[in-house]
């Protein structure tokens, strides 16, 4: 199917954008607060990636090839848009753990829905650090911000993201009791 693409085969490339669009969607919906945002970055990918084909080498996986140019894209957007923010408050920061009971309580879309409402910046680390696996370096390099930061933004972003869902755990053990 790649080298059907290569060679500009609109039957193959809509087959590949079929098999595609499910996981990207997915992942530019995670950075893009809005649907249509993120509608729109995945369409800017597929462009880059149908652009970019013939440069890709066959190492490693061809979809975690496009899914680097789509996070790529889709922090070329959040920049553009001026969305990313970064707290320079030098404070220490509070260190929250769920209790085992807790987390037990925990369901996959009051996770998503937890993520989604942290700020912007938060969210992108989050993304980039635990669910890409970039390193400090490569998150550094590609926000334009120093190792450090890269670091100290992902503690803040973890433990905003533990109070939200320590707070949602309370709020359902109490409806529950």
């Amino acid at each position: 199917m790649l080298e059907q693409c290569k060679k500009n085969d609109r039957q193959a490339q809509f087959q590949l954008y079929n098999h595609l669009a499910p996981a990207l969607l997915g992942l530019t919906v995670r950075y893009m607060q809005d649907k249509d945002e993120a509608e729109d970055v995945m369409q800017d990918s597929f462009v880059k990636i149908f652009l970019n084909l013939k440069s890709f080498k066959n190492e490693g996986s061809f979809e975690g090839w496009a899914k680097r140019i789509t996070v790529n894209t889709a922090l070329t957007a959040l920049k553009n848009k001026k969305r990313i923010y970064f707290e320079r408050n030098l404070e220490i920061v509070e260190t929250i753990e769920l209790e085992q009971d807790e987390q037990d309580l925990l369901q996959i879309p009051e996770i998503l829905s937890c993520m989604k409402s942290l700020p912007e910046g938060y969210r992108t680390i989050i993304n980039l650090a635990l669910i890409e696996e970039f390193s400090h370096k490569e998150i550094a390099e590609k926000l334009g911000i120093t190792e450090s930061t890269s670091r100290s933004q992902l503690a803040r972003a973890r433990q905003s993201l533990m109070k939200m869902l320590k707070e949602k755990t309370l709020v359902s053990t109490k409806k529950n009791a």
